[in-house]
C-alpha cells in the first residue's frame, strides 16, 4: 500500500489539459531533453569534456549510468543533508542528472548560492516498471536547503511560504510574496524553470509530500515539462 502511494506522488504521464504541464515546440533542443536523450557513452563524454568532478558509481540495476559527484560544480557545493558512511548509495546519481546539476550550479551562483543541501538522490523505494524515472533511476534530487554566500539559510519547509497545494509557483498567476527568504527561493526556482534543465520541478505547491523540498528530475522518454 505504501509503495503504491509513493508511486503516485510523481506523475509518469501528463495531460495537455493540466495547466502546469508544458508541451514546448522542439523540446529536443531544451537541456533536459538533450541530456535525457544521451547514450551512456555520450553522457560520460560530455561530463569529461566539461571536466566535472566525478567518479564512476557502483553498479545499480535501476541506474543506467551511475556516477558520484566528487567536488563543487562551478564553485557550488552539493551536500547530503544527513550523516553518511561508505556503505550508502544515497549519493549515486545518473550521469544525465549530473549534467543538469552543472547547469543548475550556474544559476545558483548567479543567485549567490554557495551550497545546495539535498536529502535524496538515489533510493530503491518507488521503483517503476518503466525505468528511467524518479529516485530509483538516480535522475532526481530533492533539495531541502540553500545556503547563500553570506551564510543566510533558505529552508524549503520553513521559508517557502506556500500559497497552498495547487497554487502556481512561477508565472503571472503565481501569488507574490514580500518575505525576503520566500522571494529568494521563488526567484531561484523560477530561474531554473525558465532554463528547462529539468522535466519535473515540484515544490510544496505540488502536494503535501513535497512540503519540505523541491524535486528536480531529468526524466527519460517524455516530451513534456511540469513545474508546480
Amino acid at each position: 500500500m505504501l509503495v503504491a502511494l509513493l508511486l503516485a506522488l510523481v506523475p509518469t504521464t501528463a495531460s495537455a489539459r493540466d495547466p502546469f504541464v508544458a508541451f514546448p515546440e522542439k523540446p529536443e533542443a531544451l537541456p533536459a531533453m538533450r541530456y535525457a536523450a544521451l547514450s551512456r557513452a555520450q553522457c560520460v563524454a560530455e561530463v569529461k569534456k566539461r571536466k566535472l568532478p566525478f567518479k564512476p558509481g557502483p553498479a545499480i540495476g535501476t541506474v543506467d549510468t551511475p556516477v558520484r559527484l566528487t567536488g563543487p560544480l562551478r564553485g557550488v557545493r552539493f551536500e547530503f543533508a544527513y550523516a553518511s558512511n561508505k556503505k550508502t548509495k544515497a549519493d549515486v546519481l545518473d550521469c544525465r542528472l549530473l549534467l543538469a546539476l552543472d547547469d543548475l550550479a550556474g544559476i545558483a551562483a548567479e543567485h549567490s548560492i554557495a551550497t545546495l543541501r539535498y536529502n535524496s538522490i538515489y533510493r530503491r523505494r518507488g521503483a517503476s516498471r518503466k525505468g528511467g524515472v524518479r529516485h530509483p533511476a538516480g535522475v532526481a534530487m530533492d533539495v531541502i536547503e540553500l545556503v547563500k554566500r553570506d551564510g543566510q539559510l533558505l529552508n524549503v519547509e520553513h521559508d517557502f511560504e506556500s500559497a497552498g497545494v495547487g497554487a502556481p509557483t512561477c508565472g503571472e498567476r503565481a501569488k507574490k510574496t514580500t518575505a525576503p527568504k520566500a522571494s529568494s527561493l521563488r526567484e531561484f526556482i523560477c530561474a531554473v524553470d525558465r532554463a528547462r534543465l529539468f522535466n519535473l520541478l515540484l515544490t510544496p505547491h505540488y502536494d503535501r509530500h513535497h512540503k519540505d523540498h523541491v524535486h528536480f528530475e531529468v526524466r527519460r522518454g517524455i516530451r513534456w515539462f511540469l513545474t508546480h
